[in-house]
């Protein structure tokens, strides 16, 4: 997939606020990376970009660093800037990172769910079946991040939102798939014991729910 400056301006819609440009900007180009619009190791042309939105180069520089201080973007000074491509590994890493701060939530709301957060993760534990019936693996991994994603909502506490955000948001770029030798049945039931940790409100099978996520997704 080779995405042109200017067809990925067509879509972009910028403020003409000079304090909120370069904020929209990056959660534009934070959009287009996470929903593929942008494929990992696709280089991304920071002057052809701004003369497309007609705008300065410093704003898209600034977006461009935020999303590399993420692991989003890789750069080389002269060279390249382009999406990151993220490895196995670190897809593994990053599980483990978004499964603990969501286990630090279960702490944070004492296993109980608001019917919000509990009506977004049952969309997504649906999305994921019915995208492994189908045999979708890419729809079945965007699923499943999102369903454990929702489980940060409940959080007040911006640090550990931001940080699990962080982690979520690099697992999504390496997830085409989920990771090899992933027991898919072990998996869903792994939602169902959460869902139903949290529907009742408690928080021990909420955390055993999410340490056996862990085992199944990072080993």
């Amino acid at each position: 997939m080779n995405t042109t400056a200017a067809s990925l301006a067509k879509d972009i819609s910028i403020s003409t606020s000079r304090q909120t440009v370069g904020e929209n900007l990056f959660t534009e180009l934070l959009t287009a990376i996470l929903n593929g619009r942008f494929e990992p190791g696709e280089r991304i042309n920071d002057v052809a970009l701004a003369r497309e939105l007609g705008i300065s180069r410093t704003p898209v520089r600034e977006a461009l660093q935020r999303l590399r201080t993420l692991g989003l973007v890789e750069a080389e000074p002269n060279r390249f800037t382009r999406v990151a491509v993220v490895s196995g590994d670190q897809v593994a890493d990053n599980w483990v990172v978004v499964l603990a701060l969501g286990r630090a939530v279960i702490v944070e709301v004492g296993g109980a769910a608001s019917s919000r957060a509990l009506k977004a993760m049952k969309q997504e534990a649906a999305t994921f079946e019915k995208a492994l019936k189908s045999g979708n693996a890419e729809a079945a991994a965007r699923a499943n991040v999102s369903f454990y994603a929702a489980l940060t909502e409940l959080s007040v506490n911006r640090a550990l939102r931001e940080a699990s955000e962080a982690a979520q948001h690099l697992v999504r770029l390496g997830s085409k798939e989920l990771p090899p030798g992933v027991d898919s049945d072990a998996l869903l039931q792994a939602h169902s014991t959460l869902l139903t940790a949290l529907s009742e409100g408690d928080a021990g099978s909420a955390d055993e729910a999410l340490q056996r996520a862990r085992t199944i997704l990072t080993r």
